[in-house]
């Protein structure tokens, strides 16, 4: 017994010594990364001394000369004179920091660098606290100024000013403020919490949090220049977020859908692109994709098996994800959607509603490219004029727009460019606007003429000309048109704005007899149809005054995949879902929809 505690201790003893070990050669990791961002840092603060500071001062003092609103002069002058205190602060660091790296077995440690200049930190609060207001001034007297405004032209066009912006240059500045917090955090984790180097960077990063602090308070960009940071060093193989007119908008996890496989990805929303990553066991990221906002378009597929279905279809690449809820759903839609520009928000819905009218605004004409052909398993009923299929009365694509017809809504033809203009069929509406835009094409004719050449006793009247006359008469017009309430076709299978929506069998009253079929809630109304396509519901049935009471499987206290729907003791339906959790899903929304 002795033997084997002494073994486990020596065991354990080793543990937290390789992981000590571990700790701190990842913390010398992290020293190095501290020391070679500094350089660079230094580099570009030496450039905004030289190149953007010096040229705006001279360009001041000229227009000193003249004598007019020295006031406002003044105060750009003072906020501007923080950077060469700022420039001083970080040489400073930077030789400190190179000297411990060098010596770095004698002295792990890089805390006290920062607590020893303590008091110089107070000029990045300084310069933080009057950011928005001196590039206001700078913009202000740039106006009346041709000399001030040709130096900051010429420093924003220069190698050194990277042709980019001022404003974007001195968010730089203040940017490595936040670097220094995720960086000092990472420090922190890797250091053992009983040394004196835990206690130092600890005190470090208080003194860095509150210059933090007044940027978050004090700037217009405080928060979103915070958040870029964090991002930037959470995603591995991510470069420089920090880029012109770019801003943070969303963040979570999907699960990405691959056949049957199901893997979370998390997904970092900018103003101007998508950040597609997977988790990482240390609790960061790793970079699988970088997805331009501007060619992007956004959709809330129906899918049977993938609950609250998200498409982002890019002209590289096609993700399909799984949201938790459909209000999580919605919310990434919604986000992805008012990110898009203008014309490409209007080209998604022109591809999602077939409209003609943004399709011509666009420059994309019906029958110019392949549409998106909706599945032939979802659909039950005519999108067009709502009649149910069956054995006889079968499903037809239009090629034109892709909606899913009846014969008698699809009985023409026409030549489609993409097609090379070769002949295909066409609904009715699809082949009213090509003929209204291409005219009529020669030899295209729904109705034969009949020839009255022969005789009527002619054998040939009885087959030819009987079936020409036959062929003319357009069945559409004997056929009788169904009759559907208004109420059903208020809310269309799709389930746009619903609070659920998706695939379950059902049975009446106990029968046992399940059939599956897809149903929606909204408006605290149950709405029935053959298939999540269908444009016109079976049935609605209102929820207020039913009670939903769950069906506990045999032998456990667990509810089960099937619920009943009661009305005053009565049973109405059961209802049978996929899982338990698809089950629990459908009861709570019944439940809400059930009450005022």
């Amino acid at each position: 017994m002795k033997i084997k505690i002494a073994i486990t201790f020596v065991v354990l003893t080793v543990h937290q010594a390789l992981f000590h070990l571990e700790g701190l050669s990842r913390a010398h990791v992290i020293a190095q990364e501290l020391l070679s961002s500094e350089k660079a840092y230094v580099e570009m603060l030496q450039h905004l001394h030289l190149d953007f500071h010096g040229a705006v001062m001279r360009a001041l003092d000229e227009i000193d000369q003249e004598g007019k609103d020295t006031l406002a002069r003044e105060e750009l002058r003072r906020g501007l004179s923080e950077l060469p205190a700022i420039r001083d602060l970080h040489q400073g660091i930077l030789e400190e920091l190179g000297e411990r790296l060098l010596h770095w077995e004698g002295q792990q440690k890089v805390a006290d660098v920062f607590l020893a200049r303590e008091q110089e930190f107070d000029h990045h609060a300084a310069h933080i606290l009057q950011f928005d207001r001196y590039l206001s001034l700078l913009s202000e007297n740039s106006l009346h100024s041709p000399r001030l405004a040709a130096a900051v032209r010429e420093f924003e066009q220069s190698q050194q000013g990277g042709g980019q912006n001022v404003k974007h240059r001195l968010l730089r500045v203040v940017q490595r403020l936040f670097q220094y917090q995720v960086l000092l955090t990472d420090y922190l984790n890797n250091l053992c919490p009983d040394s004196a180097e835990y206690d130092n960077t600890q005190g470090a990063l208080t003194l860095i949090s509150k210059v933090t602090d007044h940027a978050n308070d004090s700037m217009e960009q405080g928060e979103n220049l915070q958040k870029l940071v964090h991002i930037e060093h959470s995603v591995r193989g991510q470069g420089d977020l920090l880029q012109p007119g770019r801003e943070f908008l969303k963040e979570g996890t999907l699960m990405k859908v691959t056949g049957k496989s199901r893997r979370p990805r998390h997904l970092f929303l900018m103003s101007d692109v998508l950040l597609y990553t997977y988790p990482q066991k240390d609790g960061k990221y790793r970079l699988k994709n970088t997805l331009s906002v501007a060619s992007m378009k956004v959709s809330r597929p129906v899918m049977e098996k993938v609950p609250y279905a998200l498409k982002i279809e890019t002209s590289q690449s096609c993700l399909t994800l799984s949201a938790s809820s459909c209000a999580e759903r919605d919310e990434w839609h919604s986000c992805l959607s008012r990110a898009l520009p203008e014309d490409y928000k209007a080209q998604a819905l022109a591809a999602f509603h077939h409209s003609v009218e943004i399709r011509e605004r666009l420059g994309v004409s019906l029958g110019e490219r392949p549409p998106t052909l909706v599945p032939v398993t979802h659909v039950m009923m005519c999108m067009n004029c709502g009649c149910d299929f069956s054995l006889t009365l079968r499903r037809h694509h239009c090629h034109a727009c892709g909606k899913i017809v009846c014969r008698n809504c699809s009985r023409n033809k026409y030549p489609l460019k993409y097609l090379k203009d070769r002949m295909a069929k066409v609904c009715d509406g699809c082949y009213g606007e090509l003929k209204k835009r291409g005219g009529d094409v020669p030899g295209l004719t729904r109705e034969r003429p009949v020839s009255m050449s022969f005789p009527l006793s002619s054998p040939r009247f009885s087959s030819s000309a009987f079936s020409s006359v036959f062929h003319g008469i357009n069945p559409s017009t004997f056929k009788k048109q169904k009759k559907v309430p208004s109420a059903l076709t208020e809310v269309a299978a799709s389930g746009e704005g619903s609070a659920i929506s998706g695939y379950l069998s059902r049975c009446k009253k106990g029968k046992r007899h399940w059939k599956k079929l897809w149903f929606v809630i909204k408006g605290k109304v149950l709405y029935t149809y053959m298939a999540s396509e269908d444009t016109v519901a079976m049935e609605s049935m209102p929820l207020l005054g039913f009670t939903i009471a769950p069906e506990k499987e045999e032998g456990s206290s667990e509810v089960g995949p099937i619920f009943h729907l009661y009305h005053k003791k009565t049973l109405f339906y059961s209802f049978k879902a996929e899982d338990t959790n698809s089950a629990q899903r459908w009861i709570e929304a019944m439940e809400d929809a059930s009450v005022l």
